[in-house]
């Protein structure tokens, strides 16, 4: 057999459980980066296009709908999956998924029918809110298929769908930008996009399709919904915090500065992404040898978590030394005012890369219910410091709201993990490594001020800078004091 067709036999066939892992790492890995980098320059041709106004009103209206993905989702693609594993023989709940799929998603949108009045008497962004509220719901009903392929061990179909959406809705978008540009027609976009790759999906799996039965069975629906509401809360939490920002700007009238908040919101996102891959990798991989906390898990933990302090200290030192000429290089001169809400955004990304080990020690021990009570302060706190900041300094305070509560999630998420997980997060490995991030950060950072303004010049150097700083002191710190740091496991 050549190499090329056991690569072939290797990506597409499962054979073993490490096979299987790495199979689906891959097509996971690859469906992100593919799918993310379309987005990316999806919503680079629209911030560019329509300017902060227009494209402040769309991020309005999907800010908006976004808050009610809990009512769509429920929880209940999570459930899905992990009956469908379980058994494949509960695949026949699939009906019953569906219907209940149908009534949340009309509760859904007569919910955001309602809201939508309350917090605007745009009728452009009306429209705009319901058409994206509709492509919501549909996408919601189309990752149920990705419950079956996830169960199934089958994602390389999940990287096909999800990339063929991506390419549809770039194009759609496109034509619209082209032919008949308006921000509605880009939310007309959305929606088309997502209901011409479910109608490709019907397609592939009519026969499956045909021979469901659909009944009223309202026991299986209550214990479906007690299951999966409470990890619809835990997600909701993390869709409050995230778009109640633009929700309020909005509301508040601020559109222009919705506009400038949300370009900045979409850059510092790109900042998060190679933690997004990165964590598809070590997740899995941790989660295996979760049951064996040993010396080699220690080690392993403690190299995850340095790499993840280093990644984010090297993106904030890039960001706040170049992040005017970022902003303009990616959304032209009208958005100069969100280069500072960047430069303060960035600082939760590095919050993030700090206190990502932490979270995924509270899902990998089962502790779900306090990740969720943690968000939902979170997101108290982030409504409520909005509600003070946003009237007095704009997209500035809702910036600076978004980093306070990440603070209070680092911190409680520290707590948890190192008091119900045998994780010890505080230790002096972790501070080891943001001594070395700081410092590192800080000689990148002076390079990159010193060499000028171009962030051609800029970034290149203060990467090259920062990368050999930390490897050198990474290395130095191994060989001084590496082998007298304490273990992050607690003892028993």
């Amino acid at each position: 057999m050549d190499i090329l067709s056991r690569a072939k036999e290797f990506l597409f066939v499962n054979k073993g459980w490490r096979q299987i892992v790495i199979k689906n790492t891959f097509w996971t890995g690859l469906a992100e980066f593919v799918v993310r980098l379309l987005k990316l320059v999806l919503i680079l041709l629209v911030v560019r296009y329509f300017g902060p106004t227009e494209y402040g009103k769309f991020a309005f209206a999907f800010s908006f709908a976004a808050m009610f993905g809990i009512i769509f989702d429920s929880g209940l693609v999570m459930v899905a999956t992990r009956e469908f594993a379980v058994d494949r023989a509960n695949e026949q709940f699939l009906q019953d998924i569906m219907l209940m799929r149908f009534g949340l998603g009309l509760v859904g949108m007569a919910a955001i029918a309602t809201g939508m009045v309350w917090v605007t008497d745009d009728p452009m962004v009306r429209s705009m809110m319901l058409v994206l509220g509709a492509s919501l719901f549909l996408g919601e009903l189309l990752s149920l298929v990705f419950a079956i392929l996830r169960a199934r061990q089958r994602m390389e179909y999940e990287c096909l769908i999800r990339v063929a959406h991506a390419v549809i809705l770039l194009a759609l978008a496109g034509i619209v930008i082209w032919t008949a540009p308006s921000v509605q027609g880009v939310s007309l976009a959305y929606l088309g996009a997502v209901i011409m790759t479910l109608a490709l999906v019907l397609v592939a799996v009519r026969e499956r399709i045909s021979q469901l039965r659909f009944q009223l069975r309202l026991d299986l629906w209550k214990r479906l919904m007690r299951v999966g509401f409470p990890l619809a809360l835990a997600g909701g939490m993390g869709a409050v915090y995230m778009n109640i920002d633009s929700v309020m700007l909005g509301y508040w009238g601020q559109i222009t500065e919705t506009g400038w908040y949300n370009a900045a919101a979409k850059l510092n996102g790109i900042v998060l992404v190679p933690m997004s891959l990165l964590a598809l990798v070590t997740f899995p991989a941790f989660t295996a040898t979760s049951r064996d906390v040993d010396d080699s898990f220690r080690r392993r933990w403690d190299t995850w978590t340095t790499s993840m302090i280093g990644l984010g200290a090297f993106f904030a030192c890039v960001i706040l030394a170049s992040a005017d000429g970022i902003v303009e290089l990616a959304f032209g001169e009208e958005y100069r005012p969100a280069g500072l809400a960047l430069q303060i955004l960035v600082i939760t990304a590095v919050l993030i890369y700090i206190y990502m080990p932490a979270y995924q020690a509270l899902i990998m021990f089962d502790q779900q219910t306090r990740l969720f009570q943690c968000l939902a302060a979170g997101a108290l706190i982030n409504v409520l410091l909005n509600i003070f900041l946003i009237p007095k300094f704009s997209l500035y305070g809702a910036a600076w709201a978004t980093v306070v509560t990440h603070v209070i999630i680092l911190l409680q998420v520290f707590w948890l993990a190192g008091k119900y997980t045998p994780i010890q997060p505080v230790s002096r490995s972790l501070l080891s490594a943001i001594i070395m991030a700081m410092v590192a950060g800080i000689v990148s950072y002076e390079a990159m001020v010193l060499s000028g303004t171009s962030v051609w010049l800029m970034i290149p150097l203060g990467s090259a800078i920062f990368l050999a700083t930390f490897a050198l002191l990474t290395k130095g710190w191994d060989t001084a004091i590496g082998k007298r740091l304490p273990s992050v496991i607690r003892e028993a």
